[in-house]
């Protein structure tokens, strides 16, 4: 047989949640002019494990699959003159990007990228044989450890696969957490919110009931003298004005609100909490078609993923249509945080304009990423 990577995927599997026994083969065909590419480079394969060959084509049995991966068990090597290299763990990734990786030169690497996606059901994935494009990072490594040319990446193999699962083996029940709340200060990268409204934040099993708090939100500065030229902020529903403030020779204005609590949770577990609050405040100038309305704030509380939803109204230039959405993120790593047992207080979190927020009203006067202002928040928990 000539010398070949063999690649073509016969697999048909469908990834359950829990991990299942799982039945089938993923399948590796090398093109003919692949083929040809190692040939005239001197590379040879060989298999590990439970691989099958025949010709061109590599059958690797499929060992263990669930919702992101099916799993094999085998492995090949390449070899030119004195130098080899292992490809070992290949997997079909499921999901969003469809792709075979394998562990490569000790770190795992897109070994092929598919033309077309597998298909997935409750009983399996299958996927018809389908073109595969070598990956670049897994060519360049292949080149450099066999000291060879580069290989050529596309019409490199086929794919097939047909895989099915069993059911999936029983877990036992784990216990909710149990204990007082902790804090979340994890510091990070917020995440781009969704273009579409966000869902109300899940309340995992064993999460304590918070009882009371006080949200103190303060708004951008700036923000609040620009609006000043005009009507200026209008409080109601309970929300009310903190005392006004003398800032920077700007007459005494008022730059925060506080909002009445409606209702909320943390968890013992991870520390977040999700802490919602009633009341409304509007920002109006009239001349220059600003009536956005802010009401009943959400506070998420969770690392990074910390942020602040109102539900937005409003008319001219700034209507919110009356949906949520993320008005700012906070930063809850450079927040004064105390407490513990019941009680806890997160001080003057800084908030910001979210990542990607081209639709936030906010996002309007200022970029992604700018300042706008402070979250302060203190809860008791049950």
């Amino acid at each position: 047989m000539k010398r070949l990577l063999g690649t073509a995927l016969a697999f048909a599997v469908l990834a359950p949640s829990a991990q299942a026994a799982t039945t089938g083969s993923l399948t590796l065909t090398v093109t003919a002019k692949a083929d040809r590419a190692l040939d005239a480079r001197g590379v040879t394969l060989g298999t590990t494990g439970k691989v099958s060959r025949s010709g061109r084509t590599l059958s690797l049995p499929l060992s263990a699959g669930d919702a992101k991966s099916l799993r094999t068990a085998g492995g090949f090597r390449l070899r030119a003159k004195r130098r080899s290299i292992t490809l070992t763990a290949p997997r079909l990734e499921l999901g969003t990007n469809p792709r075979v990786t394998a562990v490569l030169g000790g770190k795992r690497s897109t070994l092929f990228t598919l033309a077309v996606a597998p298909n997935q059901t409750a009983a399996g994935v299958s996927l018809e044989r389908t073109g595969a494009t070598l990956g670049a990072a897994a060519a360049r490594t292949i080149a450099r450890k066999l000291k060879v040319r580069a290989l050529p990446r596309s019409s490199f193999a086929t794919v097939a696969a047909a895989a099915s699962f069993g059911a999936p083996a029983p877990t036992a029940p784990q216990p909710a957490p149990t204990g007082p709340c902790v804090t979340t200060t994890a510091g990070g990268t917020p995440p781009t919110p969704g273009t579409t409204e966000p869902p109300v934040k899940a309340r995992p099993a064993g999460a304590r009931t918070v009882t009371g708090a006080t949200l103190t939100w303060r708004v951008r500065e700036s923000f609040i003298r620009y609006i000043a030229a005009g009507e200026g902020t209008t409080p109601s529903r309970g929300a009310a004005g903190t005392a006004p403030e003398s800032l920077e020779g700007a007459p005494p204005l008022v730059y925060a609100f506080t909002f009445p609590f409606a209702e909320g949770w943390c968890d013992p577990a991870t520390g977040a909490a999700r802490i919602a609050f009633t009341g409304t405040v509007a920002f109006r100038y009239q001349q220059h078609t600003i009536d956005l309305v802010v009401n009943d704030p959400e506070v998420e509380l969770d690392g990074p993923a910390s942020r602040v939803i109102f539900r937005m109204t409003g008319s001219d230039g700034t209507a919110g249509g009356n949906k949520r959405a993320v008005v700012e993120t906070l930063d809850v790593s450079k927040a004064t945080v105390t407490g513990g047992g019941n009680a806890f207080a997160y001080e003057r979190i800084p908030g910001a304009i979210p990542p990607g927020a081209a639709s936030s009203l906010f996002a309007g006067y200022y970029l992604p990423g700018e300042p706008f202002g402070s979250v302060s928040i203190s809860f008791n928990t049950e």
